[in-house]
């Protein structure tokens, strides 16, 4: 148990401080790389503008069409007159021409990032006036491959901080649970060494009063009849009780006793219903669907006792309707289903019913220490199954209990 409470608070340590470098580092590769293309644009703007006047000149003057390479140069240009034709040009990527032949010219400013070979380009289309089009690009591979080495370097940053995170989520969830697991077992010894120390004197003090009551009751008035009696229910409830508590308390410590072996479910489950038929309430009807021949490598009695709390249960919260209890095979899975058409329980109260001394309004009514679910639960899971309530409140409840055979 403790395990699983350390893993999840590891897990959501970790994430929280992941989340929080993710997204610090998300930022911070946004703004360096946006401040990286702002300064590309704007030094092709800057470009434009400066040499705009020479630009209209090469389109005005120019007789015929030609390109000058020069790898030197830092930015290339095409010029373009009003009827889309191309004047005159002066490239650094040797061919890129070809690209901008293709590429549709209109009269809205356009901007694009391509990759030509192995060289990315930035390419703008800019207006000369109503004269004509600029097409002007500058090699920015150096500042791609600037921010390819950012992103590496910020992803390879979050992995190694994210171990560090992870290390730190698993010893700060230590520290953490260290009380909250010295608290627990200090109530788990508790718990064991009163239900140790109260059943001796238990036992003698419901002895002593069965021994009364066969000797003495004779002689005793009315009054004292009732007085021992009353003694005596209640020296049973607190006789069940303690061994409640005990087995609990061996379940928590994994010492519950548990005589395996192969039982036939279907016949269990058909004499439990014929027990519980004999007793019921007539004004409740009680149903089965049991189906023949299923095993099960489990305890018998624990199991008898497993389907003994739950229809305890579904009789004492239903004054009048339906209870059924259910055995079916699915694949490797036998599923045992308790249900009935109660008083049902709020959602509320649903992920607290199995919880120890948990009781709801309408069971405090009933009477109960609210140790019952808890010890069907603890039988459940020691036999590695799993058990699910689905309940609305004055609907009735749906008790499934899920095992598989160990192998």
């Amino acid at each position: 148990m403790f395990n699983q409470v350390k893993r999840r608070l590891t897990v959501v340590y970790t994430l929280s401080l992941v989340s929080l470098l993710v997204l610090f580092i998300g930022i911070l590769y946004f703004l360096i790389s946006h401040e990286i293309s702002a300064k590309e644009e704007e030094q092709l703007i800057g470009y434009f503008v400066k040499e705009k006047s020479d630009f209209l000149e090469d389109l005005y003057e120019r007789e015929h069409h030609g390109i000058e390479y020069d790898p030197n140069k830092s930015i290339f240009y095409y010029i373009f007159n009003q009827q889309k034709e191309f004047v005159y040009g002066e490239e650094n990527v040797q061919g890129f021409y070809r690209w901008v032949e293709n590429v549709p010219i209109t009269s809205a400013a356009k901007t694009e990032r391509i990759q030509w070979g192995e060289k990315h380009l930035l390419v703008m289309i800019l207006p000369l006036e109503s004269s004509g089009f600029a097409v002007l690009g500058m090699n920015i591979t150096a500042e791609k491959h600037l921010i390819q080495k950012i992103t590496w370097t910020l992803i390879t940053l979050t992995v190694f901080f994210s171990l560090i995170f992870a290390y730190l989520g698993y010893y700060f969830a230590g520290q953490a649970m260290k009380p909250i697991k010295t608290a627990y077992h200090k109530q788990e010894k508790f718990v064991s060494d009163a239900s140790h120390e109260l059943r001796t004197p238990l036992s003698i003090f419901y002895s002593s009063i069965d021994l009364l009551n066969r000797e003495e009751s004779q002689n005793m008035s009315p009054l004292g009849k009732e007085i021992l009696q009353d003694l005596q229910t209640e020296a049973q409830l607190m006789n069940r009780l303690v061994n409640d508590l005990l087995q609990l308390a061996r379940s928590d410590k994994k010492q519950l006793t548990m005589e395996m072996k192969e039982v036939n479910l279907s016949e269990l489950l058909t004499s439990i219903y014929k027990r519980f038929l004999r007793k019921k309430p007539a004004t409740i009807i009680f149903a089965q669907k049991i189906e023949p021949e299923i095993f099960l490598v489990c305890d018998e009695t624990r199991i008898q006792e497993l389907v003994y709390i739950l229809l305890d249960n579904a009789f004492k919260y239903t004054n009048e309707g339906e209870v059924k209890l259910t055995l079916r095979l699915n694949s490797s899975e036998k599923i045992i289903t308790v249900e009935d058409s109660g008083c049902g329980i709020a959602q509320e109260n649903l992920p607290f019913i199995f919880d120890r001394f948990y009781r709801t309004d309408a069971s405090r009514a009933k009477g109960g220490s609210g140790l019952g679910l808890s010890i069907a639960k603890s039988i459940v899971e020691a036999h590695g199954g799993k058990i699910s309530v689905q309940s609305m409140l004055g609907k009735g409840s749906v008790f499934t209990v899920t095992i598989k055979d160990k192998n």
